[in-house]
């Protein structure tokens, strides 16, 4: 059962942006885990990143009526990508703390209760993640891997030199932060990466919890997709940037860079063995 507790959690929205490739059983399951969580947000705020097919827009129709507090939905004309259609939606968010949901995920039932306890032990918070379990072929039991994030505001810091320190399925941030930082990244990639190195460019405090928040869906083509020159200019590009916000020197750019040029080249079958047996291992 629902836990009544409004009075007691700060008030949060959910932001989801969706396309139209994305499959209606996706989206229905990503709304209903939102839906029964022990405590539920405020409010959903909805993208719809371009036209959607029917399929999606009955899913979407489903659940608004379903849910018993407000649910907006923002449509976008075309396709713009998930930074500038959260963007978007965060022009729309009444409340201050933001949780991201991708439309495609499962978060846990007490993903919300335990990241909004944190947030009660810890005012100064701007950015609360978690760790996520990667599952495959719709079947949550079926992990296949799982990301591992630090938990500490100097261990996230000193990551973030290398790798993004936050599973960006599984973050909740301060809206009112948005505003030191520039806005919301515009970018199609890393506008998570982009939006953790800012924070800690401005001294904002971020964590993790140790807890599995999400369980994050992962096709067979995830590993063909995690490459290519575009991706590699974009990341070498964006490392250096974040140097010279103060989040990396020369050592650590240098580096992340050899790395994600072996990563673009090795062909899929050696990178699936990277993440699954090195950076996404999953211990059972």
């Amino acid at each position: 059962m629902m836990e009544n507790k409004e009075n007691e959690y700060p008030k949060f929205s959910v932001l989801m942006t969706v396309y139209g490739e994305e499959k209606a059983k996706n989206l229905d399951s990503a709304l209903e885990s939102i839906e029964n969580q022990s405590v539920i947000p405020n409010e959903i705020v909805l993208v719809e990143d371009g036209t959607l097919g029917n399929e999606l827009e009955n899913i979407i129709k489903k659940h608004r009526n379903n849910f018993t507090n407000n649910f907006k939905i923002v449509k976008l004309i075309r396709n713009s990508g998930r930074g500038i259609a959260s963007g978007a939606g965060i022009a729309f968010i009444s409340n201050n703390w933001i949780a991201r949901v991708d439309s495609d995920d499962i978060s846990k039932r007490d993903r919300f209760k335990l990241q909004l306890k944190a947030i009660l032990q810890d005012p100064s918070l701007t950015m609360i993640g978690g760790q996520i379990q990667e599952f495959l072929n719709d079947d949550t039991c079926d992990i296949v891997g799982k990301r591992t994030v630090p938990l500490k505001y100097e261990e996230i810091r000193e990551y973030a030199k290398y790798r993004s320190p936050i599973n960006n399925p599984s973050i909740m941030f301060r809206k009112d932060v948005l505003h030191d930082i520039g806005g919301y990244p515009r970018l199609n990639v890393m506008e998570d990466y982009d939006l953790c190195v800012k924070f800690i460019s401005k001294g904002f405090k971020i964590i993790n919890l140790p807890e599995v928040l999400v369980d994050m869906r992962v096709d067979q083509g995830l590993y063909s997709r995690r490459g290519g020159i575009k991706y590699l200019l974009q990341y070498i590009t964006m490392k250096i940037q974040w140097k010279k916000l103060g989040v990396g020197d020369t050592k650590s750019v240098l580096l992340s860079i050899i790395f994600m040029t072996c990563n673009t080249v090795f062909p899929t079958w050696l990178r699936k063995i990277i993440y699954r047996k090195i950076l996404h291992r999953y211990n059972t």
